[in-house]
């Protein structure tokens, strides 16, 4: 009894992780920092739709500092992403 139990909390935890990353992984530095430029260029997407991710990026090179800035600090995007695809000029902190 207790192992089906177990195996059921299992199967949620794990199909809550599939369906809720998406939602919970942007920080609410980053969903603040990148507010106008989701609203600017992304508003048809949800957040939490896969599509938000693809759309962000198409826009990337047009993205505020701020909102890149937030994106790399976060780990969303990698800095060599930000400043050679997107082109943006960042100072490398170590």
């Amino acid at each position: 009894m207790i192992a089906r139990g177990l195996s059921s909390l299992v199967f949620v935890a794990a199909l809550l992780a599939m369906v809720l990353p998406s939602a919970a992984q942007y920080s609410e530095v980053v969903k603040g920092a990148c507010k106008k430029d989701y609203k600017r260029f992304c508003s048809v997407y949800a957040v939490g739709d896969p599509g938000l991710r693809k759309c962000m990026d198409k826009a990337g090179p047009s993205l505020s500092r701020r909102c890149v800035v937030a994106l790399v600090n976060s780990g969303q995007v990698s800095y060599q992403r930000a400043t050679q695809r997107w082109g943006h000029a960042l100072k490398k902190v170590q």
